[in-house]
């Protein structure tokens, strides 16, 4: 392709390939101020309203701070995931979408500052009811003592934060050099960065896959810290990718209703995305049964109780609605060709999916707190709103800042035309 000099107002100097079929230099100023504007006014009125949770009630706000940002931390690492398996594959069709991803991983260290109310509700005994047990003394109890001496080693101070530090470090370092990388490529263009993100992608994948597990088990299955599962690693990043997939097809499809990449990322792609979306959809409710089956059938007192819980008012409720509202509507909104093709299914299956991910999480963590029934409170609305917000404020400060798309990917023709094989 041939070049042309653009020099953006709010960000760098490149020269763009001639012939892309849109217009791929950041976002003007002038069109996201207004957007922009209610988002930071939403942030700032549900963080007001984090604050005075925490001076009213501290459990509760804890509780609900721990809800939303777990909901958008997920988001982020489904989000690098995809950056990586990209890479790890060597895809050509997602070359376009691949900007996305690496902008909603840039929440992530904003999220990593904002992990320190969890550390002061877990440290305050607000939050985990596992520091009190094994920084306690031993238990005069039989039956607790093996869990207290094995609980006291795995979550020593030092080396749960020892363990949080390792998680954050391996997030933050894959995806901050990914998008570096990418980003170089912009301006000097060629293969070799591919090669190098294509070298470094696969342990990124496999780092990624144990610290969000480990993760997973040190923040949230540890509400309830004498209960074993194997697989609720598994079913926390599982939901993770779900989201992001989501987060992305509301995006773009955002970024095309205000006229941008509507050639460059078409609902080819978006087909593809949706084909994503379904599968994984099978796949959370292929892993959620797969605990609740081995769990029931194995009636083991230490695994039951997870289960148990939520059995508990309201909560059953919500236990019986979660698989049909999180895998049964989707999976029939996204299982006809036509509605993977539609912007309207479209939108509505990832905002719907979205929200049940919310749902899920909600289901996973406040029951703790309420043990007799559903409890909801404005926290658990202000929490989820502050967190969605810093996710779209990072992902938006990439797109305001650099090239909406990898403009000198050595794949770029590759994406631009792509269309899916007819059935």
């Amino acid at each position: 392709m041939s070049t042309a000099s653009v020099t953006n107002g709010n960000g760098p100097s490149l020269s763009y390939p001639e012939g892309l079929p849109d217009r791929v230099a950041p976002l003007e100023t002038e069109a996201l101020a207004g957007g922009m504007r209610i988002l930071f006014a939403v942030m700032l009125a549900a963080g007001t309203l984090l604050v005075l949770g925490l001076l009213v009630n501290a459990p509760q706000f804890y509780h609900s701070y721990l809800f939303g940002y777990v909901f958008a931390l997920d988001i982020s690492l489904g989000a690098l995931f995809w950056v990586l398996i990209h890479h790890v594959a060597d895809a050509g069709w997602s070359v376009g979408l691949r900007r996305v991803f690496e902008n909603l991983t840039r929440a992530i260290v904003p999220l990593a500052v904002l992990f320190i109310p969890v550390l002061i509700g877990t440290f305050s005994g607000n939050l985990h009811a596992w520091y009190a047990f094994v920084h306690g003394p031993e238990p005069s109890e039989e039956h607790l003592q093996h869990l207290w001496h094995v609980k006291h080693v795995y979550f020593n101070t030092p080396f749960l934060l020892a363990r949080l530090a390792v998680y954050f470090g391996v997030w933050i370092a894959y995806a901050t050099a990914m998008r570096r990388w990418s980003l170089k490529q912009d301006a000097v263009g060629g293969a070799a960065l591919t090669r190098t993100m294509q070298w470094w992608a696969p342990s990124g994948v496999v780092l990624l896959g144990v610290t969000s597990t480990f993760f997973a088990f040190d923040i949230l299955m540890s509400l309830q810290y004498s209960w074993f599962s194997t697989i609720y690693g598994v079913y926390f990043w599982v939901g993770g990718l779900r989201g992001s997939l989501s987060s992305c097809v509301l995006i773009v499809l955002g970024l095309r209703a205000a006229g941008y990449l509507r050639q460059t990322i078409t609902m080819e792609h978006l087909h593809d995305v949706a084909k994503l979306m379904f599968g994984f959809t099978v796949f959370w409710a292929y892993i959620a049964f797969a605990q609740y089956f081995l769990i029931w059938y194995g009636n083991v007192p230490e695994e039951t109780q997870f289960y148990l819980l939520r059995r508990n008012g309201d909560w059953y409720t919500l236990s019986i609605l979660l698989p049909i509202l999180y895998f049964v509507v989707p999976f029939f909104v996204l299982l006809p060709r036509a509605h993977k093709r539609n912007p309207q299914w479209l939108a509505f299956a990832a905002a719907w999916i979205l929200a049940m991910h919310a749902y899920d999480l909600y289901w996973q963590i406040l029951p703790v707190l309420h043990n007799d029934t559903v409890h909801l409170h404005w926290l658990d609305i202000a929490a989820p709103l502050f967190f969605l917000g810093v996710v779209l404020a990072s992902t938006f400060w990439g797109f305001a800042n650099y090239p909406l798309i990898p403009i000198r990917d050595a794949r770029l023709n590759e994406t631009i035309g792509y269309e899916n094989e007819t059935p």
